[in-house]
């Protein structure tokens, strides 16, 4: 173990401790990670820990690891209270045509460029964040059934060995969820 000593390093190198946070955040459930940036949030725990450097006490690597790991806590706890605190705005909200958007026939929903516009993107994060707090929404098999076939590309089948159900178990499953999400959405 290292030995550390704040009073003859002035300013210890941090970022070698980027990878080592960002493998902390990787353990962070991914449906909270998807959200939210991992490098944004490791980069906030090292600049708050550079401007911090200084009420640090302890004498070791172990305890800067440790400090430094109390503090990407904190900031991953506050990242997903503004994640659920977050209320949406009525006037950025849209209505998905499902119909219209598969058969290419609408309007109110333009193609997307190669390079979306920032406003593009934030319409786009805010759609994603209404179709997961839906998904959210649904009982735990819909969830999981939705989740494998249509987000992780499983066959019917596969999904019904996953899920330890028969396949008809399954559709069942995907078409009352769906129906679910569709009525949703259509709110």
């Amino acid at each position: 173990m290292a030995e550390f000593d704040s009073k003859l390093v002035k300013t210890p190198d941090l970022g070698q401790y980027r990878e080592l946070l960002r493998s902390y955040v990787e353990r962070v459930s991914p449906r909270y990670r998807a959200k939210f940036d991992e490098s944004d949030i490791v980069q906030e725990t090292l600049a708050d820990a550079q401007q911090h450097l200084g009420d640090f006490r302890g004498k070791s690597e172990a305890e800067l690891t440790g400090w430094l790991r109390r503090m990407l806590s904190r900031n991953l706890i506050d990242a997903v209270r503004r994640l659920r605190s977050r209320k949406r705005d009525v006037a950025n909200e849209r209505r998905i045509q499902r119909s219209k958007q598969l058969s290419g026939q609408s309007s109110s929903v333009p193609l997307r460029a190669e390079q979306t516009s920032p406003s593009g993107r934030a319409v786009w994060n805010e759609e994603m964040q209404q179709m997961q707090k839906s998904l959210e929404s649904l009982p735990e098999a819909q969830r999981l059934a939705i989740t494998l076939h249509h987000l992780q590309g499983m066959t019917l089948s596969q999904v019904a060995v996953q899920m330890n159900r028969s396949a008809a178990a399954v559709a069942g499953l995907l078409h009352r969820g769906l129906t679910a999400l569709q009525q949703s959405v259509e709110e």
